[in-house]
């Protein structure tokens, strides 16, 4: 009789200590911030590849963390934007024309993502954020204006925007659970 009371006792034990475990891990489920703040976001699919390429979010637990994640992942693209705006050499004039523009613009989508992130004010964040989605708004005037709206540029500029689109919602999200 007494090794059943103990087989008993073991059982519950195990049970509890599974049960603590489970309840643990329900707390680290991988992704579990990005996709909750994802389904909040205009284009769930690119918040999710965005945010999942960087390793860091995958037990991500706040906002702030998950912007600097955006804005870090939106900053290399406009570099590679503007790289590769500074690596063309021929084509046609309007284009051309347009290029030098568009690189200054794009120096200036860097610099503003680079800056947001280390605002002291959160509201900043997301003004630099805005600034770097006018910079680009910038660039495809100057396409548009130049005869260029269908080029590569365009393309690229759509892409940026969508990035900027993302961060600054992030940051905006990020801005009103620093206040609350």
């Amino acid at each position: 009789m007494p090794s059943m009371s103990l087989s008993k006792i073991v059982l519950v034990y195990a049970f509890t200590i599974v049960s603590v475990i489970a309840m643990l891990n329900a707390e680290n489920i991988p992704y579990k911030l990005v996709d909750n703040v994802c389904q909040k976001q205009g284009n769930k699919q690119f918040c999710l590849e965005v945010l999942k390429s960087d390793a860091m979010s995958k037990f991500v637990k706040d906002i702030t963390t998950l912007t600097t994640i955006a804005v870090d992942v939106a900053k290399k693209n406009s570099t590679a934007t503007r790289d590769y705006f500074l690596g063309v050499k021929t084509g046609p004039p309007a284009m051309l024309k347009s290029l030098k523009g568009c690189i200054t613009s794009y120096n200036n989508v860097i610099v503003n993502f680079k800056i947001s992130i280390n605002e002291g004010e959160c509201s900043l964040t997301g003004y630099d954020i805005h600034t770097a989605g006018d910079e680009v708004k910038s660039c495809q005037a100057i396409a548009d204006s130049n005869g260029a709206h269908d080029s590569f540029i365009t393309a690229r500029n759509d892409i940026t925007q969508e990035f900027c689109g993302l961060c600054e919602s992030l940051a905006d999200l990020m801005c009103s659970h620093t206040k609350a």
